[in-house]
């Protein structure tokens, strides 16, 4: 049995019973939202693409998925991934910046732009993002400790 997300969840409240008969066959109640479940769908495939590290593929995907779901910060945090892990930094530089600025507190972005800086010897950029990651998660969450770890002792 598949597990339900919140997201997939139906908010409408639940409707008025009253003494008139309700038809034989009930109506399916529509989707929350069909751009959120297809652009949904497209990340988990190309996360998938990302975890076998087809980096180009990733890539591609993304573009295209860029081009139906506009201003996605989570699209735009991935073809970052993606174009740094191909060490084509300008592009992923360019991607994550358009990712925060979507979503300012994006943990991933901040995490992997920090990782980037680190790459191209920005470490006091780096550790900008490291201390905003902290006022958002603290130091126990994932985002901190891997970019705490990237950056090291520098």
């Amino acid at each position: 049995m598949p597990t339900v997300n919140a997201a997939d969840r139906d908010s409408t409240p639940a409707p008025v019973v009253s003494a008139a008969p309700t038809p034989a066959k009930a109506t399916p109640t529509p989707a929350p939202s069909v751009a959120a479940k297809n652009v949904t769908t497209e990340l988990t495939k190309i996360r998938t693409l990302i975890a076998a590290k087809n980096f180009s593929a990733a890539l591609t995907s993304l573009q295209a998925a860029d081009k139906t779901f506009p201003n996605n910060a989570d699209i735009n945090n991935l073809l970052g991934y993606s174009a740094r892990n191909l060490k084509q930094y300008k592009p992923a530089a360019t991607y994550y910046v358009k990712a925060l600025k979507i979503d300012p507190k994006h943990l991933g972005a901040l995490e992997y732009q920090g990782e980037l800086f680190m790459l191209t010897k920005k470490t006091s950029d780096a550790k900008k993002n490291l201390a905003k990651l902290k006022s958002l998660c603290g130091v126990n969450c994932e985002e901190y400790i891997d970019l705490k770890k990237a950056i090291g002792n520098k």
